[in-house]
């Protein structure tokens, strides 16, 4: 486990600010140490001349973690730094690839804990406990509130799990919020990185307490494309069966339907604009992108669809899938309870940059609607993570996470 290492110490509050601050920051400079120093420029500069107590820093997997994390430490050495590699770059500004977007935070009266844990996750248990296991400790009113910010190997099944082992204990019955680290599509290694330390395939953990709630809106768009069906035999990330058939089997019908023949299709790419949608009743859920295909007509997905689900094939319009960006905006901006937004984090599916194309950059503007004056700063992830009181099913796919820090 890898604990914070800032000297204003990331267990301090801002005692002198009676609210938070925050600026974001975005560069598509190919050269690694110049990105980092516009997009860390241009967020100070919204600070007003406050110093930053963290930064979040989301790169483009074309700049080295070891190399975002060496400048970041190098222009804000008293800082902590939790970054994550990316898929694809979000600030108000819009979007970016092969970039890199950062927010920088001053906290007002609240506090924060940075840790990580480096690879491998298998032991899930010893896991959570290295990220989670330090939860600060403040007068009551200070600790009011709490919310956990959480970035991991996105292609790993165990960022899934950890959410779920979290949530087993009180201390964690707080919003948990963040997403699974992406390679620009490549979907064969992530990284994450807290100061000075880089972690191939780890974890990182920002845990945080406050006076006010932080709001947190999630939300697809998606809709049902075909009846309900039960996954009759599945393991972990891999469904093997669907209604008795293999699930590729299920696809290629699926497929056939709509006067497709799936041999002939780029079978990620339509695995991607038709995802299995897990049902409670007859809503979705969530949903689950499909990667590959395995043995036997099996497909392995982004995220564990238990033995026994109801599912059903899932599909969204441009529109519907926008307009759920601005639900989810919406959302968190409720859920502040009457608290003003300092910043936003968004956590965007890879996949729904690949349904909008070149409309995916209106999701930002669609957030940027509901929080026109707000820094807003995140990334397109693999596996999305908003689980809170209402909703405990915390690991998402093809959905967008809206987190609205209060002021």
């Amino acid at each position: 486990m890898l604990g914070a290492d800032s000297e204003e110490g990331s267990r301090s509050v801002a005692k002198d600010r009676a609210r938070t601050i925050c600026g974001s920051g975005a560069s598509g400079a190919a050269e690694t140490a110049l990105a980092v120093s516009e997009a860390m420029g241009q967020a100070k500069a919204q600070l007003g001349g406050a110093s930053p107590q963290l930064v979040f820093a989301f790169a483009s997997p074309r700049h080295p973690m070891e190399q975002v994390l060496r400048e970041a430490k190098r222009l804000l050495p008293r800082v902590d730094v939790v970054a994550s590699s990316t898929a694809g770059e979000l600030t108000e500004r819009g979007l970016t690839r092969g970039g890199v977007s950062v927010m920088a935070i001053r906290w007002g009266e609240a506090a924060h804990v940075a840790t990580g844990c480096a690879a491998p996750l298998a032991d899930v248990p010893a896991v959570a406990r290295a990220v989670g296991g330090q939860f600060l400790d403040h007068t009551p009113e200070v600790a009011r509130h709490a919310a956990c910010v959480l970035v991991g190997d996105g292609l790993a099944p165990e960022l899934e799990k950890t959410v779920t082992e979290l949530r087993k204990t009180p201390r964690h019955r707080h919003p948990i919020v963040g997403g699974g680290a992406g390679d620009d599509g490549h979907y064969v290694s992530t990284a994450v990185g807290v100061n000075h330390e880089a972690l191939p395939g780890g974890m990182a953990c920002v845990q945080v307490t406050s006076t006010r709630p932080w709001g947190v809106g999630v939300a697809h768009g998606l809709t049902a494309a075909t009846a309900a069906m039960t996954v009759t035999r599945a393991a972990g990330n891999v469904v093997h069966e669907i209604d008795g058939r293999p699930a590729l089997d299920v696809y290629r019908a699926y497929a056939r339907d709509r006067g497709l023949d799936l041999d002939r299709l780029a079978l990620p790419s339509f695995l991607v604009e038709n995802e299995l949608g897990v049902m409670l009743f007859d809503e979705v859920v969530r949903v689950r992108a499909g990667l590959r295909v395995v043995e036997q007509g099996a497909l392995f997905f982004a995220g564990e669809v238990p033995e026994g689900s109801s599912v059903c094939i899932v599909r969204g319009s441009d529109e519907d899938i926008l307009a759920a960006a601005q639900s989810a905006a919406e959302d968190a901006k409720d859920a502040l309870d009457g608290a003003q937004p300092a910043g936003v984090l968004v956590f965007s599916c890879v996949c729904r940059g690949l349904v909008l194309g070149p409309r995916y950059a209106e999701e930002v503007r669609a957030v940027h609607s509901v929080f026109p004056d707000v820094p807003i700063a995140g990334f397109s992830s693999y596996g999305e993570i908003a689980s809170t009181r209402s909703r405990l099913d915390g690991y998402h796919n093809d959905t967008i996470v809206v987190v609205a820090i209060p002021e």
